[in-house]
């Protein structure tokens, strides 16, 4: 004899099978609309080509330069352009630390804030910053020897080094961002006989942009 009961719960289990295959329905057109949303800013995106900015050292000063001992001291200002390449693409760069460094030493120490510039498209703007010695710093025994003696031939070569993140926009499409590594090598300075005050020997001289 079938119980009564029985009859009771079918019902149930069917409108949960049609609830079960309706939510499966649903993540399965949201999903769907998300990865379809993705792939056209994607394309779009690799159809603008968004260019990386461009950097460059207008000047680069050093003051007080002295060697003693293990320490390397000196104050370091430095100027430079940024430029935005993209004619249809703004963007807002975030420079994090401004480094000097003389081989494998880093000769400064950026006290200052993290820098926040916006370019529109086809756009530039300069940039100063005053950079104080790094004295924490061991300088290799190797690297006081090259450095005395390019000294005493009156030209030095820095190096400037500078994380920074780069966040592209095009209209209301949603950004995209970038972590780039700036790197201007072999800033050639020439000291004055006093051998303190040094100065970038070229006018301008172009940075190396490395992108992740």
């Amino acid at each position: 004899m079938v119980s009564p009961n029985s009859y009771s719960t079918q019902p149930s289990t069917s409108e949960d099978s049609a609830d079960y295959n309706f939510l499966r329905r649903l993540i399965f057109v949201l999903l769907s609309f998300f990865v379809i949303i993705t792939l056209v800013i994607y394309i779009a995106w690799l159809i603008l080509k968004p260019l990386s900015p461009d950097f460059e050292v207008d000047s680069f000063t050093v003051s007080n330069f002295t060697v003693s001992g293990s320490q390397i001291r000196g104050k370091y200002d430095i100027q430079f352009t940024v430029r935005n390449p993209n004619k249809k693409v703004d963007f807002n760069v975030e420079i994090f630390d401004i480094r000097v460094n003389y081989r494998r030493t880093r000769l400064s120490q950026n006290s200052e804030a993290s820098r926040h510039l916006f370019l529109e498209k086809s756009n530039q703007t300069s940039v100063k910053a005053e950079l104080d010695p790094n004295l924490s710093r061991y300088v290799r025994k190797n690297d006081l020897e090259n450095l005395g003696q390019n000294l005493s031939g009156g030209v030095i070569c820095f190096d400037v080094r500078m994380p920074v993140s780069t966040t592209f926009s095009y209209g209301n499409w949603p950004r995209i961002e970038r972590s780039m590594l700036v790197y201007c090598k072999n800033l050639r300075v020439t000291f004055s006989s006093s051998k303190l005050v040094g100065k970038l020997i070229d006018r301008r001289e172009d940075c190396l942009v490395l992108s992740d």
